[in-house]
């Protein structure tokens, strides 16, 4: 801000809409990459993933009912590091997105991640495969009734419900549904499951600091903002 004053002036503080333009020119990719750098010098890093809702403005729930108005919001997709409790990737959709997408595209940019945990939303053949071939081990609970999918996902279906597999015409050694979800339960307790409590943490955080809505109305500027936001906590953290 003095290097500022001194080439501009004191008097010559940029108003809201300048720096709303310079806001708009910012690339989502040079954020990203910000973003992206506080995982640079981490190793063996355990990552945990969850999405939350941002409201696109501060109606209320007084107008949206009087006047009929159908809320909108955004979904929050985010990769939080355990010990920093860093946010190490953002990406931003519309609200009909689900979890499972945005696993993969949370992890790509992160390197050196030796533990990704994340809700049952994220259970599909596709994120267990890709955890097992960046040598990454999935903390997601796989639904209780699951008796199938791809090998890396039926290893995980033994693992946590206790279902046995075998060869021959009955394959499987199924578990009443109980003791499933006991062996699943007990597996969430061992396996440090439940670290992914502290992304709950990050958003409270998050949204007493900066709000549970966005300013912006297009979904280029909520991207931007919410991104931008992301970074001003991690500096500030």
């Amino acid at each position: 801000m003095e290097d500022y004053e001194r080439q501009y002036g004191a008097d010559n503080t940029p108003n809201f809409r300048t720096i709303h333009w310079r806001i708009k020119k910012l690339k989502n990719d040079i954020i990203s990459l910000s973003i992206h750098e506080e995982s640079k010098d981490l190793v063996d890093i355990e990552i945990v993933i969850d999405s939350t809702g941002i409201k696109s403005r501060n109606e209320g729930e007084y107008r949206s009912t009087k006047y009929g108005k159908r809320k909108e919001w955004c979904k929050m997709h985010i990769a939080v590091d355990r010990k920093t409790k860093k946010i190490l990737n953002i990406i931003i959709t519309d609200s009909s997105t689900g979890d499972a997408k945005e696993f993969i595209p949370l992890l790509e940019p992160i390197e050196n991640v030796k533990v990704a945990a994340a809700d049952g939303a994220n259970d599909s053949n596709k994120n267990f495969e890709y955890s097992d071939d960046r040598y990454i081990l999935p903390l997601i609970p796989v639904h209780v009734n699951a008796t199938s999918g791809s090998p890396h996902r039926k290893l995980r279906i033994e693992e946590q419900l206790g279902v046995i597999r075998r060869r021959g015409r009955n394959r499987n050694v199924i578990p009443p549904k109980e003791i499933r979800k006991k062996n699943q339960e007990k597996w969430k307790s061992e396996s440090g499951y439940h670290m992914r409590s502290i992304v709950e943490s990050v958003f409270s955080v998050f949204k007493n600091t900066f709000g549970e809505y966005t300013f912006s109305k297009t979904k280029e500027m909520k991207e931007k903002e919410l991104m931008l936001k992301a970074l001003i906590y991690d500096k500030y953290m």
